[in-house]
């Protein structure tokens, strides 16, 4: 599938419309877990953006699946993240998931090679995200009703 990375101010109004809304219809709505997704973190965030192959050349290719990527703090020790990974259900199954990490690692990886990745992630996934090197890295806890964990990937 093809993805494509956008800043906050690259994305027209209607693309930010479509990405919000399948945010929301498989974060919130699906998983029936009713969180703040605008916590006005998109704006300093890199969107990576999923489409099908026949919308390419679409004038406006709806999302079929996304992550937020983030750079690290000024700290010490700070460390890079993605989160918000959703891939819409009729696109599961399809490698899409694997697709989009892999997309966010190579991408944290270019732009800030030597800093950690931490993830929140659901608890159901630490096998998946553990194929990509994550490891454990928190007990689990509640995130607005499912279980979740931190996971590290150390550079």
């Amino acid at each position: 599938m093809p993805i494509r990375l956008a800043r906050f101010d690259e994305l027209t109004t209607r693309e930010l419309h479509a990405l919000l809304h399948m945010r929301q219809s498989v974060l919130i709505v699906e998983q029936a877990s009713p969180y703040p997704d605008l916590d006005g973190r998109d704006p300093e965030a890199l969107h990576l953006i999923a489409t099908r192959p026949e919308d390419a050349n679409s004038e406006r290719p709806a999302p079929v699946g996304c992550a937020r990527c983030f750079g690290p703090g000024a700290e010490p020790g700070a460390t890079t993240a993605f989160g918000r990974l959703a891939v819409l259900p009729a696109e599961r199954g399809t490698g899409l998931g694997r697709e989009l990490v892999a997309a966010s690692l190579a991408l944290l990886t270019e732009r800030w090679p030597d800093h950690d990745v931490v993830i929140g992630a659901q608890l159901y996934l630490e096998r998946f995200y553990g194929s990509f090197g994550f490891r454990r890295d928190s007990d689990v806890y509640d995130d607005v009703g499912i279980p979740h964990i931190d996971m590290r990937l150390s550079r």
